[in-house]
């Protein structure tokens, strides 16, 4: 059975995790998974690739908290993707740090840098929630897939709850240079995306650390 998913976006879709969103993005390179939710989640993830009739090339890690890998070992061994990490959070995926490891760890393919081309997508990184966090900038869809670098609630956008980030104000000076790039929708791993009105939703939240 399927997780509950829907594109919500030409060629990006949401598949709806446990605790954390996973997105799904076609590419002319192939199919790319962002994150791979809790240890529950795979199946529910396999079920609406098959449902889509999607083959998954890579699976792009944004960063190495429980919801987000905990399910990557069983998907990456089930579709045979490669995994990519930045290479500051791939010490992290491969079991490193025991503070932080409630998954099985899973060796890193392609360790990744800022500007990074993964399937014709830009890696951003943007430390402070932890030290290799990134972001992926889909520049043809104008949408960015931001990891836990801000969520939504109520139709806004809101920095990660400073307690569950390494370094809350390198996070803010993440968020900031995010205005530097040039898109319309966030998709962030916690609430719903914010379609057309991304960036300005995230230039309120910018303006707010000045109030």
């Amino acid at each position: 059975m399927g997780a509950p998913g829907a594109e919500i976006l030409r060629g990006i879709h949401l598949i709806r995790g446990r605790v954390s969103n996973i997105y799904l993005v076609e590419t002319t390179s192939g199919a790319l998974l962002v994150d791979a939710g809790t240890p529950e989640d795979p199946e529910g993830v396999l079920g609406y690739l098959r449902a889509m009739g999607l083959e998954v090339g890579v699976i792009f890690v944004t960063h190495a908290h429980w919801d987000h890998v905990g399910g990557l070992k069983r998907l990456r061994d089930v579709t045979g993707a490669r995994v990519a990490a930045h290479r500051e959070e791939a010490p992290y995926v491969r079991g490193g740090g025991t503070a932080r490891r409630r998954f099985e760890p899973v060796d890193v393919d392609v360790e990744v840098e800022n500007g990074t081309d993964i399937l014709g997508l830009l890696v951003i990184h943007t430390p402070g929630h932890t030290p290799g966090s990134s972001c992926l900038l889909d520049g043809k869809k104008r949408a960015i897939l931001v990891g836990d670098l801000v969520y939504e609630e109520g139709g806004r956008l809101y920095e990660m709850h400073h307690h569950y980030s390494r370094d809350p104000h390198m996070n803010r000076k993440s968020i900031a240079r995010l205005l530097e790039y040039d898109f319309d929708h966030v998709l962030p791993s916690h609430g719903n995306p914010l379609l057309g009105e991304g960036k300005d939703a995230l230039r309120r939240v910018v303006e707010s650390f000045s109030q």
